[in-house]
């Protein structure tokens, strides 16, 4: 009778996880960030000890799960609406190399390696770091590269971003907040709240309004 009801717990388990994963809305595991990692460990462990277990309750395990689940999208929604909420949840992107410069300070921080870098570098057909303008370390730890010759842009991350500023890539670029508005004015715009996303291309100011 025992392994009847295990084998019918493992059956709800993998529904009931199929289901909280599509309504967790994520797709690919290797585009996990860290917080999103941590819903994943914390759900499975959940749902595997109460299996089988006499001393935890299936039901019990299942409603953990839940819980977690919608702390998880409630924190995704406000970490939509705040960004300082977003930056301390999921990081941000860290520029390895920089209009062809390699930021040793922020690899040593981040203990990235150059042997890391070179082997990501390979995976995209790249073999030598000259042949890069852009390496950032995106927040799930994948590497992306804009290589010199098919750089269009000064800067390829948002300079704004559903009218908020990005004060930490103006600090990369050594800019201001005084100098993007000022671009801002050259362009026609009065306040930087009406752009949606900015970005600096090389030969222009790049933006779309809300």
């Amino acid at each position: 009778m025992k392994y009847v009801e295990i084998f019918i717990e493992c059956i709800a388990t993998y529904f009931y996880l199929v289901f909280l994963l599509r309504y967790l809305g994520k797709k690919e595991m290797g585009k996990l960030s860290v917080s999103d990692l941590i819903v994943f460990l914390l759900i499975s462990e959940l749902m595997t000890i109460s299996i089988g277990d006499d001393n935890v309750n299936f039901m019990h395990g299942a409603l953990a799960a839940l819980v977690i689940i919608v702390l998880d999208k409630l924190c995704s929604f406000v970490s939509m609406k705040y960004k300082p909420v977003k930056k301390v949840l999921e990081g941000h992107p860290t520029f390895i190399v920089y209009k062809g410069k390699l930021n040793q300070e922020k690899m040593r921080a981040l203990n990235y390696s150059v042997d890391d870098l070179c082997h990501h570098l390979r995976e995209q057909g790249i073999g030598s770091l000259s042949e890069v303008e852009f390496a950032v370390l995106e927040t799930d730890g994948q590497l992306s590269v804009i290589e010199s010759q098919k750089s269009q842009v000064d800067m390829p991350e948002s300079l704004i971003n559903d009218g908020e500023i990005n004060y930490e890539i103006l600090k990369t670029m050594n800019r201001d907040e005084a100098w993007l508005k000022k671009q801002l004015h050259q362009h026609g715009v009065s306040d930087y709240r009406d752009i949606f996303y900015c970005v600096l291309e090389k030969e222009r100011l790049f933006f779309i309004k809300k």
